[in-house]
């Protein structure tokens, strides 16, 4: 009876997840937002998922949060600059921000400076996603010359919300779960 529940409840549960990615991507907070780095830096970000933020700039700073276990990658974390705030911090001054860049990385080359920049552009696009706090070694930042403000936002590179067709096998996987052990159940008492 309990297991029976479980899967119910299992079923329910993805196909409440897969429908709302459905329409979160066609209406809502995983489709590609862009906005100025600027207007991102002031804290404009809304409820968005999924954006492309223009005139930024990665920083050369970049602190690592180590892999923790063998199986594990390690995470490279950057801070993402205005033009303004990338002249600053060229001409040794500490600089604050609020958004940061992070990307997962299995190169040990990485890991070590100048640390795998990314390509040069002004574009940076990804995911809205906090790494775990485990490798987010934030006190790090201040020998960068870089300081935190009081709200950040981490930007996961070039990562993308899951593909429609994965939300709608979610949709139809949680709806069988749901609906065929009942209705066999169903079927079974009515014999």
């Amino acid at each position: 009876m309990l297991f029976r529940y479980l899967i119910l409840f299992g079923g329910i549960v993805l196909m409440i997840t897969g429908c709302n990615s459905l329409i979160s991507q066609n209406f809502g907070t995983h489709r590609l937002r862009t906005m100025d780095v600027a207007s991102a830096a002031s804290g404009s970000l809304g409820d968005a998922d999924y954006v492309q933020i223009t005139e930024a700039i990665i920083g050369e700073a970049f602190i690592v949060g180590p892999a923790l276990r063998s199986s594990d990658e390690d995470y490279v974390l950057r801070p993402i600059l205005t033009p303004e705030q990338a002249t600053a911090w060229q001409k040794g001054s500490t600089v604050t921000i609020n958004l940061i860049a992070w990307t997962e990385t299995a190169d040990p080359a990485c890991t070590k400076p100048p640390g795998c920049p990314p390509a040069k552009t002004d574009k940076v696009i990804g995911l809205l996603s906090e790494p775990t706090w485990r490798k987010n070694p934030t006190e790090e930042w201040p020998k960068q010359r870089i300081q935190l403000a009081e709200s950040v936002a981490y930007l996961q590179l070039y990562e993308k919300p899951m593909a429609w067709y994965w939300n709608l096998l979610l949709f139809i996987a949680g709806l069988g779960l749901a609906i065929v052990p009942e209705a066999r159940r169903f079927a079974k008492a009515k014999k």
